[in-house]
C-alpha cells in the first residue's frame, strides 16, 4: 500500500470518481436539495463567526514557551538524548525511551527531532484532494450575495414566456430553478402574445440576462424576431433559449442565441460563466 501511495494509483484512483461525482453535481444528475435543486432564496444564511488564527496561533506559541521553561530542562535534554540513541535499537527499546522523555516534558517536536534520521529521505506521498459535493453551488449562492452587497440587487435573469401558460410553464419553471440555485433572482410572467410585447417587456426589466420560454414547435417563428428586437434596442443582452432543438441550434445562434438551458446542460459552469460575463465574479 505504500509503494501504491508512493506511485499515486490510490490517488487517482479517487480523483477520479471525485471527478465523475462533480460532474454529476454540476449537471444536476446527483442532487442536493435545496443547493442544486429546490434552492430557497429567502432561506436566512447561517451566521459565520471569523476566527484570528494568528492570535491562537501567538496564544498557543506563549503556551508552549512557558511550558518549555517550567520543565527541568536538564532532565528533559538527557531523556531525549537517550531517545536518539535508541532509535538503532529495538521498538520497544524507542517506545520506552520515548514515553520517558514525554513524561520529563518534551514535547512533539522534540521527540520528532530526536527520533528523525537525518540522512534518510522523506517519502514523498501526493495527498488526496477532498472537497464536499455541495460546495460548487454553493460558492454561486455566495457570489451572488456579495453582487448584492455591492449593487443593491441580486443578478437578474428576464423570462420572455411565449404564449399562454401551458405553452411555456413547463420550461418557465424549469428555469426558474435552473437560475435561482446559482442566486440569481428570475422575474417571471404570464405569458406574452406577441414577440413585441416580450421584447419590450424584456427591455424595460433592465435584465442583461433573458430566456427564451415556449415549445419546440413555436420556437422557428419566435426566436429570431424576439431576440432580434431585444438586440437591437440593447446589444449587451444575453439572450439563453429554454430547451435545445438540435435541428435549430446553428440557426438560432446565428440569429443571437448565446447560450441554451435545459436538462443535459452543466448548471454550474453555465451559471458561472454568465456570471463571468456578468462581473458577478
Amino acid at each position: 500500500m505504500f509503494k501504491a501511495l508512493q506511485e499515486g494509483f490510490p490517488q487517482a484512483q479517487v480523483a477520479q470518481t471525485a471527478a465523475k461525482r462533480r460532474s454529476n453535481i454540476a449537471q444536476r444528475k446527483d442532487i442536493f436539495v435545496g443547493t442544486n435543486m429546490y434552492p430557497n432564496l429567502n432561506e436566512m444564511p447561517l451566521v459565520v463567526h471569523p476566527v484570528d488564527h494568528e492570535a491562537i496561533q501567538r496564544e498557543q506559541s506563549a503556551h508552549l514557551a512557558d511550558y518549555r521553561f517550567s520543565v527541568d530542562q536538564a532532565r528533559c535534554r538527557l531523556a531525549l538524548e537517550r531517545l536518539a540513541r535508541a532509535r538503532e535499537s529495538t521498538p520497544e527499546s524507542v517506545i520506552e525511551a520515548a514515553i520517558e522523555a514525554a513524561l520529563s516534558g518534551a514535547t512533539l517536536g522534540g521527540l520528532a527531532r530526536a527520533l528523525r534520521i537525518a540522512a534518510a529521505a522523506a517519502p514523498a506521498v501526493g495527498a488526496v484532494q477532498i472537497h464536499r459535493g455541495a460546495e460548487i453551488f454553493e460558492s454561486l449562492r455566495a457570489a451572488s450575495e456579495a453582487y448584492k452587497e455591492r449593487t443593491g440587487s441580486l443578478p437578474t435573469v428576464f423570462l420572455a414566456n411565449m404564449g399562454p401558460i401551458p405553452q411555456h410553464k413547463a420550461r418557465a419553471d424549469f428555469t426558474t430553478g435552473f437560475f435561482e440555485v446559482g442566486g440569481f433572482a428570475v422575474l417571471k410572467n404570464d405569458g406574452f402574445p406577441t414577440v413585441e410585447e416580450a421584447a419590450l417587456a424584456a427591455v424595460d426589466s433592465k435584465a442583461l440576462i433573458v430566456v427564451i420560454c415556449s415549445t419546440d414547435d413555436t420556437y422557428p417563428e419566435l426566436v429570431p424576431p424576439l431576440t432580434k428586437l431585444i438586440k437591437e434596442d440593447r446589444p449587451d443582452t444575453t439572450v439563453i433559449l429554454a430547451g435545445y432543438p438540435a435541428d435549430y441550434v446553428d440557426a438560432f445562434r446565428e440569429a443571437g442565441v448565446d447560450d441554451f438551458v435545459h436538462i443535459r446542460a452543466n448548471c454550474y459552469e453555465l451559471l458561472l460563466n454568465l456570471m463571468k460575463q456578468r462581473g458577478v465574479v
